[in-house]
């Protein structure tokens, strides 16, 4: 609207001034060079100007020609850059997808239009580890590490070969470079992390985790949940060592990370000797027990009480577990507890609450116990422990990933040595996997012969 409004500002000025020199034409005469000009003032004029519009026109002409070499070679680099990056990025796709010759193809053409080997040296380094060049890949990896702009890359490009080959040492050393370059690193976390779980350094795996809690590195219930592990393992390796201090240090701060942590309470439980001196302790385990009964903490207060008659232990825990609802391995450790005290009643009554479908190896054991000392019927007796061997198996510490079943909790797995995956659970039933494909065996067998016939 405002340029279309000073247009014909513009133009009405440019009339206005026509009209004025014509009515006033005025003369002007000029001598130069023996020569006599005489002219109106406003021919002057438009000469004057249209002579300095044709200074400005050749000006910019000559300006544009001289530029032009320069233009072209730029425009030419600025294309080449821009092919450069173009197969830099498909050459970073190709190694991402595995694709060995399209990222050996697109390096090349990386390296041949950018000519900066800084810029190439990654795509270079990765195609060369993907082609299983590791002498390449490492001296390319070896290159970034050595500037200070690639140093972060070419460390964690070193790791993985690392990783890859086996080497858990180089992986170490190269890691702890790492993360004290770049201690917010996800990724240098958890694989210093890893490697100082796989070493059994549980002080220093609990203080990378204490580090990376407080740079925000992982939320916070993450971290909480392994610090309860790592140190539950701490505080197992403190009791091997004889460091029965720093093991009661190690189990209090793992139940402050993680209050019904089962591990912690056990490990907490086994390092009471003194009633007395340690009632804290004590007063400790109680209060787990009555917050999350477990089978094995119970167990493990009951023996803290080894001098007490048997009775009174059970009033113990009655008096732990009143009015609450228990599971049924709860319920089995009571009942244990009465048939000890020679309660029969309160123990066939505890056993009574467990349902039918539920029957495990222990309920077995202690109905056949049960039958033999209260009724004394052996015959039913040996009935009941020809039942524990069909009968459900016990909840046991085993490996949420492999499967493998531990004698005790421990933060590794014995077998397959993943992490935090030793949990109380049913272990699989070999033997019951075997009876189906036997029986689907027989069934093939039955249809073969049926159509035989």
């Amino acid at each position: 609207m405002f340029k279309i409004l000073f247009f014909f500002l513009f133009l009405a000025f440019l009339i206005g001034l026509s009209v004025w020199l014509t009515d006033n034409p005025g003369s002007v005469v000029i001598y130069w060079l023996g020569y006599e000009i005489q002219t109106y003032f406003g021919v002057l004029l438009v000469a004057v100007l249209g002579l300095l519009i044709s200074i400005l026109a050749l000006a910019r002409i000559v300006r544009v020609i001289s530029k032009s070499p320069r233009e072209f070679f730029n425009a030419r680099k600025r294309r080449r850059e821009t092919d450069g990056y173009k197969a830099l990025t498909f050459g970073m796709a190709a190694v991402a997808a595995g694709d060995k010759d399209e990222a050996t193809k697109f390096s090349k053409q990386a390296d041949k239009l950018l000519g900066n080997p800084s810029i190439t040296r990654l795509l270079s380094a990765q195609t060369a580890a993907l082609n299983g060049d590791g002498e390449a890949a490492s001296r390319y990896f070896n290159t970034l590490r050595n500037d200070k702009e690639t140093r972060f890359v070419g460390l964690v490009g070193l790791i993985r070969q690392a990783q890859h080959s086996g080497d858990a040492v180089a992986a170490h050393k190269l890691t702890k470079e790492a993360y004290e370059l770049r201690p917010g690193s996800a990724f240098i976390v958890e694989t210093l992390f890893d490697l100082q779980i796989a070493n059994g350094s549980w002080e220093e795996a609990n203080k990378t985790l204490a580090d990376a809690e407080r740079r925000k590195v992982k939320p916070a219930n993450l971290v909480k949940k392994s610090r309860a592990v790592v140190l539950s393992a701490l505080a197992q390796s403190k009791k091997l060592e004889g460091n029965e201090d720093e093991a009661i240090l190690a189990s209090e701060s793992a139940l402050d990370c993680d209050k019904e942590f089962v591990p912690a309470a056990l490990i907490r439980a086994g390092l009471i000797s003194d009633l007395k001196s340690q009632r804290k302790a004590v007063s400790l385990i109680e209060s787990f027990c009555k917050r999350k009964p477990h089978p094995k903490v119970l167990e493990a207060y009951l023996k803290l009480w080894q001098k007490e008659e048997d009775l009174k232990k059970y009033q113990r825990l009655q008096n732990l577990l009143d009015h609450k609802v228990l599971d049924d391995e709860v319920i089995l450790v009571m009942a244990q507890s009465a048939l000890n005290a020679r309660l029969w009643r309160e123990a066939r009554s505890k056993i009574e609450l467990i349902i039918e479908k539920r029957v495990t190896v222990s309920y077995c054991l202690l109905m056949s116990e049960l039958e033999r000392l209260e009724m004394h019927d052996d015959d039913l007796s040996k009935s009941w422990l020809e039942k524990a061997s069909r009968a459900l198996p016990d909840k046991t510490w085993a490996c949420n990933s492999c499967g493998a079943v531990a004698l005790e909790w421990s933060a590794t797995c014995g077998n397959c040595h993943a992490f935090d995956t030793i949990i109380w659970k049913e272990p699989p039933r070999v033997e019951q996997l075997h009876t189906v494909l036997v029986s689907e065996d027989e069934e093939r067998q039955a249809q073969v012969i049926e159509n035989e016939k």
